[in-house]
């Protein structure tokens, strides 16, 4: 397990090593996820709610919702480990129906993330339905 999580070195890691973090105990999984939520950038009215022990069901060893102030859906960014070998963001409506993959990363991309939480922000400020966000980040995240 590595000591530093850089940029570099979240870029770099395999399933395995996010779930030996998530097997480490609390301690590890809070420094690897305030390690990837250093760099991401969410808009600036949203709230960010991290799984630190199992309080989203502990499927991954990373996962952040990302929320907008009226809170009708979340974005949740999900690492790799036992249950998907890259990353995902899902996007979840309040009542849970529609959930859907939006975009998946082979790699962590701080950048993409960004600036899908920025584009999603957009959509919504703007007043498109659940339906059509998650088709327009859905064709974002297929490029």
């Amino acid at each position: 397990m590595r000591n530093i999580i850089t940029l570099d070195v979240l870029k770099t890691m395999i399933p395995c090593e996010f779930e030996d973090y998530r097997n480490g105990g609390n301690d590890l999984r809070h420094a690897l996820t305030h390690a990837v939520l250093r760099r991401v950038t969410a808009p600036g009215s949203w709230n960010i709610d991290c799984e630190y022990h199992a309080e989203f069901g502990g499927l991954f060893p990373v996962q952040c919702r990302f929320t907008p102030a009226h809170e009708h859906f979340h974005i949740v960014l999900c690492s790799p480990g036992d249950i998907s070998p890259v990353w995902l963001m899902v996007f979840v409506s309040d009542n849970g129906h529609p959930v859907a993959v939006v975009r998946t990363l082979e790699q962590f991309s701080p950048e993409l993330i960004s600036h899908t939480l920025s584009l999603t922000d957009r959509l919504d400020s703007d007043g498109y339905p659940a339906d059509c966000i998650i088709r327009t980040l859905a064709m974002e995240g297929a490029k």
